[in-house]
């Protein structure tokens, strides 16, 4: 699950330069350009994004989790039954 973030980012950075090359440069017939490196940068931008978004994502639920088992452990001391 940890490659999940770097997996969508990766798959949304083909899938942008794919979809701009089909449709410039397959069904337009449009000639290659330098401006095209700015959506391609744009695109890299997005995917980035997109992994910098994934990558904590388990970190509310790790959190908890460890809160949650801090709380039952005490809740034991407290009472007496983990010594």
């Amino acid at each position: 699950m940890r490659d999940a973030g770097t997996t969508v980012a990766l798959l949304t950075f083909v899938i942008l330069v794919a979809n701009l090359c089909v449709r410039r440069f397959a069904i337009q017939q449009l000639p290659w350009s330098n401006k095209y490196i700015q959506d391609f940068v744009h695109f890299f931008i997005i995917a980035i994004t997109v992994l910098v978004v994934a990558v904590p994502e388990g970190l509310p639920l790790a959190v908890t989790i460890s809160l949650a088992y801090a709380v039952r452990v005490c809740s034991l001391f407290i009472n007496g039954t983990l010594a």
